[in-house]
Formats: C-alpha cells, structure tokens, sequence
C-alpha cells in the first residue's frame, strides 16, 4: 500500500496495514515495531496504545486478512447461481483470486506467513480457509463423507491460491502473472467442478499438462 493510501487511513488502520507491507517483506520476526511506526509515520506510543504488543498486533492483521476472505465467502453464499455447495466454492474460489490479484499485501503476507516462514498464523489463516470452503461444500452434498468434502474443498483451495502461495517460481514462466496490465491477473486457474470429488481447473497453455487418470484414483 503506497504512502499516500496510508495517509488517508486512521491512525489505527496506517497502523495494521503498515504492519501487513512489512511482515509480508520481512517477515514477521525481522520486523520491529519502530520499522512499523516509521512506515505509518505514528509514535511507538500509539501502537502500544492501539495493540499492546508486537504480538497483538499481528494477531490484528490476521483477523482483518480473515476478515476479507469471510467477506467473499458470504458472498459466494448469497450469490446468484450459488445454490449448489460446488458453484458458491467455485464463487469463493473466484473471490480468493481477485484478492490475490488486487491486494499485493495480502497476497505478499499469506504467502509469507503460511509458505516462506511456515508459521502457525500462517497455517491457522489457510485451515480457516478450508474451512470456509468446507461451510458452502456441505449445502449441496451433506451424504458425502467428511474426507470426501474436505479433499474436494482442498483442491478448490490449491487451485485458487496456487499462483499466489507460488508466485515467485510461476513468474519464471509467466512474468506477468500478477501484472496489472493482464486480464488474467491473479486468475492463472479458474477453478470448475467437474464429476463428484474433482476439481478441473482451466490453466494457462504453459502450465497445461494431461493429467493421468491414476491421480484420481
């Protein structure tokens, strides 16, 4: 997020979302409150005074990062079309993508918490995700069994945070992946339901593989 998005935020909010830029580069251990308050020209005092800790504004971050996925699950939900738990995934799948695309932060952060540093906030934030995808799996198919739902909700989630968790590997091959300038930006696979427990996804020619018939068992 830019200084001058920053600047038309509470001090509260410059706050958090300096906070997310910075984990997200450097990772949370490597980043220290007074690199925070720096960023969002704010005292030490008022991050004490708005989170306690470094430790409690991270949880912060987390929850609005959450907060937005929660957002376009509900979405997802309600949406036209959206009856059956495989279009409201796809929906939400669709959703996670466009976050991913516009909100380089967010993306920048999940990658790094979950991925890169492998920390438990990470891991928690992407077992929350799963469970939203689990929540609108169970509408439309509440006979099939928990593992079936659960391994069709991760391959909706792979499929849908793939290009981001893997951005820096995919850029070898697709530069601009995540341009702004792309019609695909951060949509290199639009997630589809195709029989009962796949998920087919439509991928850019350079990632497209045949996929044996053995991996579905």
């Amino acid at each position: 997020m830019s200084d001058i998005l920053l600047a038309d935020l509470t001090g509260r909010a410059r706050i958090r979302h300096a906070a997310l830029a910075l984990f997200a580069v450097e990772g949370y251990a490597q980043t220290s409150l007074r690199s925070i308050a720096q960023k969002a020209q704010v005292s030490l005092a008022l991050i004490a005074h708005h989170f306690g800790s470094k430790h409690q504004l991270r949880d912060a971050v987390d929850r609005w990062v959450l907060s937005i996925f929660e957002k376009a699950a509900a979405e997802a939900a309600l949406g036209e079309g959206s009856a059956s738990g495989e279009a409201a995934c796809r929906a939400f799948a669709s959703g996670i993508g466009d976050i991913m695309a516009m909100q380089p932060e967010v993306r920048g952060y999940l990658r790094r918490m979950a991925v890169v540093d492998a920390a438990p906030n990470g891991i928690a934030m992407i077992g929350s995700l799963l469970a939203l995808l689990r929540g609108l799996m169970e509408r439309s198919h509440p006979q099939r069994s928990e593992r079936d739902r659960g391994e069709q909700s991760l391959q909706f989630l792979l499929l849908a945070l793939g290009p981001a968790l893997l951005e820096p590997v995919l850029q070898r091959y697709m530069p601009d992946l995540f341009a702004e300038s792309s019609p695909r930006a951060g949509r290199a696979m639009d997630v589809q339901a195709s029989s009962p427990g796949r998920v087919a996804p439509s991928v850019p020619s350079q990632f497209a593989r045949p996929v044996p018939s053995a991996v579905y068992g």
